[in-house]
């Protein structure tokens, strides 16, 4: 869901011509921070996407759909698909997500808690 809405956001940056690091003087934090942000790399709080949103000019449910578009295709998929192999892979590939997204959130909470330990 991070990448999902870290995709919206650079889309709607490129869209509108606008470099990392102007979004990252917008957003007062580092442009690699930013870079981050966009690549599903760190968690995004609310009161960012609402600062992107209002800078963009758009409301945050245009910025969050992205996440829930992606679910609906899955449904669809679902749906045309009834035979019982294209349910089953589905089920395993929902699974393997899961677990990769479990183990990324798990990676950069270690990251961080390493480099403020340092």
């Amino acid at each position: 869901m991070i990448y999902a809405i870290g995709s919206r956001i650079k889309e709607l940056r490129i869209n509108h011509k606008i470099s990392q690091e102007k979004m990252a003087d917008v957003l007062d934090t580092t442009r690699q921070r930013y870079a981050r942000l966009e690549n599903g790399q760190i968690d995004i709080s609310y009161v960012i996407i609402k600062k992107i949103a209002d800078y963009f000019g758009v409301s945050v449910t245009d910025i969050t759909s992205a996440a829930e578009e992606k679910k609906e295709l899955v449904t669809f998929f679902k749906e045309k698909n009834t035979g019982e192999d294209v349910i089953g892979l589905v089920a395993k590939i929902e699974e393997i997500l899961r677990v990769f997204h479990a183990h990324e959130k798990l990676y950069h909470q270690m990251r961080n808690r390493d480099v403020y330990e340092d």
